[in-house]
């Protein structure tokens, strides 16, 4: 019996090794299986302490479960078992890939002092790792974590991130963590632009133009304060409306991108509305379209909300709307 078997089959058996084998290969993230099969397959009781291994295996072997028992105790939050497999891959054979100086223990032990709230010694890792190799795009990523995790250094794990991308531009689910933090530092433009790049990775994602739109309406009614930059204001409107008819293209049931395509199209009527009179003009077919979408939008969410406890809010609601147009 080897790896190839489904896991089902493994577990029924009880075959600790090929279990860890089979996890490894298909990269799951299943921490307490590995603690399961791990520790009586190497030897080791939950308090770090050792008792006899369930069977002997080679150095590669046990080195590569070592290696995955750490991080899965890592993963529930058992630092004495993770420090004992970290002593126990040091002391293990100074003639293996895993040594003191080598990146695979250091990346090890770096997520060791993380987990003990070390944060410093554990930038100091990976600060190192980035020396010996500055595309390490793991290094990279944990020092960003390191500084998102502790509060008042939110604009240093912005440029860690920044880093991070120049190096790697086509991760995209950093760009969306990149999007989120920009958020978080109230930077819708630089929101806006993080999430265009997460579109163009993932175009057909509803939530990700829903959001966008969001950006976009959220920038708009920021911009319009100063006349100044009404163009750009009435701009953010058109893309708001733009990305959050997307999303209710892309998924109907959205309800949030519902909203918040009745709540853009409102807020380019007011925009339009306080613009002069030749750019009313030019926006006349926009205005028109702004209008069709509030109703065809309202219509639509009283399809969902028909019947329910909050339908008559609704209502109301989209009829205020509808109203002041």
């Amino acid at each position: 019996m080897g790896p190839e078997e489904d896991l089902n089959t493994l577990l029924s058996h009880n075959d600790h090794l090929n279990i860890l084998r089979y996890i490894r290969a298909h990269k799951l993230r299943e921490p307490h299986l590995v603690l399961s099969h791990g520790k009586p397959l190497l030897g080791f009781h939950s308090d770090g302490s050792t008792t006899k291994p369930s069977q002997s295996l080679d150095d590669a072997t046990r080195l590569a479960a070592l290696e995955q028992l750490c991080i899965a105790a890592l993963d529930v939050g058992n630092t004495p078992l993770a420090e004992s497999c970290l002593h126990a891959l040091h002391v293990a054979t100074s003639h293996s890939s895993v040594t003191k100086e080598s990146s695979r223990y250091r990346k090890l032990l770096g997520m060791f002092l993380e987990a003990s709230a070390k944060f410093d010694d554990a930038a100091k890792v990976y600060d190192e790792l980035l020396v010996d190799n500055p595309s390490n795009g793991y290094a990279a990523k944990r020092k960003y974590c390191i500084l998102a995790a502790q509060a008042g250094k939110e604009e240093e794990a912005i440029k860690a991130l920044n880093d991070y991308l120049s190096m790697h531009p086509g991760d995209i689910a950093a760009w969306n963590q990149m999007a989120e933090a920009c958020l978080s530092v109230s930077d819708f433009k630089g929101a806006a632009y993080c999430y265009e790049e997460v579109v163009l990775g993932c175009p057909l994602d509803s939530n990700v133009h829903m959001k966008l739109g969001e950006v976009y309406a959220t920038a708009g009614g920021i911009e319009n304060a100063k006349l100044a930059r009404k163009h750009l204001a009435q701009a953010n409107a058109k893309l708001a409306r733009k990305h959050l008819a997307q999303a209710v293209q892309l998924d109907a049931n959205n309800l949030r991108a519902w909203f918040g395509l009745i709540n853009a199209s409102e807020n380019y009527l007011v925009e339009v509305e306080q613009a002069s009179k030749g750019k009313k003009e030019m926006e006349e077919e926009g205005v028109e379209v702004a209008k069709e979408l509030i109703l065809f939008g309202g219509a639509k969410l009283m399809e969902f909300y028909q019947g329910t406890v909050i339908g008559k809010l609704v209502e109301r609601l989209l009829k205020d709307s509808a109203e002041s147009m």
